[in-house]
């Protein structure tokens, strides 16, 4: 043991600072812990530093690590980061596009990675004594979340995991999950901010404290709010102007000194005309030394682009006049080394605003001084809803720079048909939970089954933490049942108002529930109206004034409804705020009974179920045969995906031979890719045009074999394969040909960075399906081979 305390105090000697004691405890505990430790802290804590011990342990040792992320990008950016700290002989990077150095004693590489690895070539695992799973809670993402699973339950016991993650609440669930299927696992929780966060309301472009300093509702905000709603519900309120606008709120950005900034806006297209009325308005943010160092840095990135078509497109798509002047967008539609650079002025604050898609709250490391949500609400492509409390936490986790911010700001826009109350709801909602997301596939039961009887793998099935969320539920129902009805009577006993009866709030919250259900219906005939406006010229129709109605009726009964409300003892208390709060303990819970009075049991066998159900369609279709893989099934067992065994099908039936490799790369676009708008009507796309007749011929065929494989999974109510991707066909072909990338025409509603995600797609299907070629010595492999060539473009390639 004091050998282990000199170790970690000679870690602690070469680090620039002291560990802090959640630091220290999680290293502690994964020396003592068997199976590792779980850390569960907010963003920017340094959790990271626990891995960091697990490398100099490892190297101390002359054995490996394995560092894990969910992004590309993410890999890309950690690689970077340990080079510098250990030296390129010491670091290695895996990902579908690159593998550099990967026989060194630190490698990181993407999770699907590591998963591939443990099916594929398991051996290469022997000297690992560390794997490190960054970004634990993507074990809620779907369809991703099953590799976390796959990993846990699969990994050489000899391997002590180091899983970090965001603060969830359920960590110790997923802790005893890993303790089950690892032989034991520590845990540790840290869920103070590393920079304080103060959260404020922009009402008419003002911001406004959300809490008081003691943390409770700070009510001159509320009324605030609540005034600006009701003058919204006038005839015709529906109609309304946004109450915050985008100048403004920077300019109140700037007054407070919150920036740099992110300024969360929920659409590509909105991100791009926040950046163009900042243009129109000529908004300047920045210093004349701050240009000058954002001229280099634009500089050195185009110096460094060795493709002269990158570099022109480069020129074409950069705003270097908003750049210059310290504003930025940064979403997915953007080229990568676009979004570096925006990353690289903003981490060192020379760009002070920056419009961005929420996939920036997403891994990568960009903290700000202050978080703008534009929007709290989504359009999921159905409906608007709410932001719930984990997208919130999320979002303003960027929120405060460790070791130069004080205070973190985070500041949510009013607007007029979102309530009050939701803000508050959501603000002060409990921490995320992580769900399972666990899901059998194809691929998964042809490498089970390569190893393992049905009975073991439906064994394995058994040990997923959604199996185990499962037999949690199944097993404490009734104790839980019994918890929550004791519960609601003592909260409910507790209830001391003489003046406000329970029964008083609980209509305040009906009369609330259903003004908010008119205001989601009054922003879809808003939208809907537009949408007529736009496409009408002269008189309104009959339609327009149906829509008009409906929203007249609408808006009268709203009124109503708040008149109702503002009659409630509630409203009218001083202890308003206070009451609502209690009242939200005991609808919790009543929500809680509800939803555990109506859970069903006997789903004790679902995921060894669905795994029975897609080997029936492997079987059916050769891929088993007595419950082993067929030549055809390991073949698909090497090609990882959602379309594998589309793709293994195609290979079989001989449907790639006699196509040149640019043609191949256009087919295989179609299984490697996802369109951006998915139609699931065969006729929603119009007529196609494909780049030659034997492409055509071939996407013809691929689309036949997606639809007779679906009918079956229809029929065993098993989903499971992606539909064919046509969005990148031509652009496939082209850039396989050759072509300039700034020549290249994009399919409408794809923008360049869709596009250099689907050639990365398809070079890592490539190089797969090279490999799998190789290993049946198949005739294809030269096409294939010349095909991954086509494709490696500096821009598929670079790290950075």
């Amino acid at each position: 043991m004091k050998a282990v305390e000199s170790l970690v105090e000679e870690f602690e000697e070469s680090l620039p600072f002291q560990l802090d004691p959640f630091q220290r405890e999680a290293i502690d505990k994964l020396e003592r812990g068997r199976g590792g430790v779980l850390v569960s802290a907010p963003t920017s804590s340094g959790k990271t530093i626990v891995a960091e011990y697990a490398i100099f342990r490892a190297l101390k040792d002359k054995a490996k690590v394995l560092y894990t992320t969910p992004l590309k990008a993410l890999s890309n950016q950690k690689y970077h980061d340990f080079v510098r700290a250990y030296g390129e002989g010491v670091v290695g990077l895996v990902t579908g596009e690159n593998t550099i150095n990967d026989g060194a004693p630190v490698v990181v590489m993407t999770t699907e990675i590591l998963r591939n690895l443990i099916y594929e070539d398991p051996a290469r695992l022997d000297l690992v004594r560390y794997v490190v799973l960054d970004e634990v809670h993507y074990i809620d993402d779907f369809p991703r979340g099953s590799v976390w699973e796959e990993i846990v339950i699969q990994a050489p016991q000899t391997i002590k995991l180091v899983g970090l993650s965001a603060t969830i609440g359920n960590y110790r669930e997923i802790a005893d999950w890993m303790a089950e299927n690892r032989g034991g696992m520590e845990t540790v929780f840290h869920d103070v901010r590393p920079v304080e966060l103060k959260m404020w309301l922009a009402i008419n472009n003002r911001f406004s404290p959300l809490f008081k300093e003691d943390g409770g509702i700070d009510q001159r905000t509320w009324s605030k709010a609540a005034q600006e709603e009701e003058a919204s519900y006038r005839i015709g309120g529906y109609k309304r102007l946004p109450s915050n606008d985008l100048l403004h709120v920077v300019e109140e950005l700037r007054r407070f000194d919150m920036l740099p900034a992110i300024y969360f806006i929920f659409s590509r297209r909105g991100c791009r005309e926040a950046l163009q009325r900042c243009a129109y308005h000529e908004l300047d943010l920045t210093t004349s030394a701050e240009k000058e160092a954002i001229d280099r840095v634009a500089a050195e990135r185009l110096q460094g682009l060795k493709d002269h078509d990158e570099e022109a497109l480069f020129r074409r798509m950069v705003d270097s006049r908003l750049l210059r002047r310290g504003m930025a967008e940064h979403h997915a539609g953007l080229l990568p080394y676009h979004k570096e650079m925006v990353e690289e002025l903003f981490q060192r604050g020379l760009i002070k605003v920056v419009f961005a898609t929420e996939t920036l709250s997403l891994g990568i490391n960009m903290p700000a001084r202050g978080v703008v949500v534009s929007s709290f609400t989504k359009f999921d492509g159905v409906n608007f809803s709410a932001l719930t409390t984990g997208e919130l936490t999320q979002l303003m986790g960027r929120a405060g720079r460790r070791g130069i911010d004080v205070i973190g700001h985070g500041a949510i826009l009013k607007e007029a048909d979102v309530e009050v109350g939701t803000i508050y709801e959501v603000a002060m909602g409990p921490t995320l939970v992580v769900e399972s997301k666990f899901l059998p596939s194809y691929n998964m039961a042809l490498n089970l089954l390569r190893v393992y009887t049905p009975e073991e793998a439906e064994a394995l099935m058994q040990r997923s933490f959604g199996q185990f969320q499962k037999r949690l539920a199944e097993g404490e129902t009734g104790e839980r049942l019994k918890n929550v009805r004791e519960q609601l009577a003592d909260v409910t006993r507790m209830w001391d108002d003489p003046q406000v009866s329970i029964e008083d709030v609980r209509q305040y919250y009906k009369l609330e529930d259903r003004r908010r259900a008119i205001r989601i219906e009054l922003r879809r005939l808003r939208r809907e109206g537009g949408a007529q406006r736009g496409g009408r010229r002269g008189r309104p129709g009959r339609a327009m004034t149906s829509t008009a109605r409906i929203a007249h009726r609408l808006e009268v009964e709203a009124k109503g409804l708040l008149e109702r409300q503002r009659k409630l003892k509630v409203v009218r208390s001083p202890q308003f705020g206070e009451l609502l709060r209690k009242y939200g303990e005991i609808r919790a819970l009543q929500q809680e009974l509800e939803r555990s009075q109506r859970e069903v049991t006997g789903q004790m066998d679902e995921y060894p179920r669905k795994l029975r159900r897609l080997s029936r369609i492997l079987d059916e279709t050769g891929f088993l045969a007595k419950n082993k893989p067929t030549d055809k099934g390991l073949f698909a067992a090497r090609v990882y995906g959602e379309n594998t065994i589309l793709v293994t099908e195609a290979v079989w039936l001989g449907w790639f031979e006699g196509l040149t490799a640019e043609e191949l790369c256009a087919v295989v676009i179609m299984l490697a890719a996802e369109d951006r708008e998915r139609r699931g009507d065969r006729q929603a796309h119009g007529p196609r045009r494909y780049p030659t007749p034997a492409i055509a011929q071939t996407a013809r065929l691929i689309r036949s074999l997606y639809f007779r494989f679906a009918d079956m999974e229809r029929d065993l109510d098993e989903p499971n394969l992606r539909q064919p991707s046509h969005d990148y066909i031509d652009f496939a072909y082209r850039w396989a040909s050759g072509d300039p990338l700034d020549r290249i025409p994009l399919a409408a509603n794809v923008d360049i960075g869709d596009a250099i995600k689907a050639m990365k797609a398809l070079y890592s299907l490539l190089r797969q399906l090279e490999f799998a070629l190789r290993q049946a010595k198949s005739p294809l492999l030269e096409t294939t081979s010349r095909a991954v060539a086509l494709m490696e473009r500096d821009v598929i390639k670079r790290t950075y």
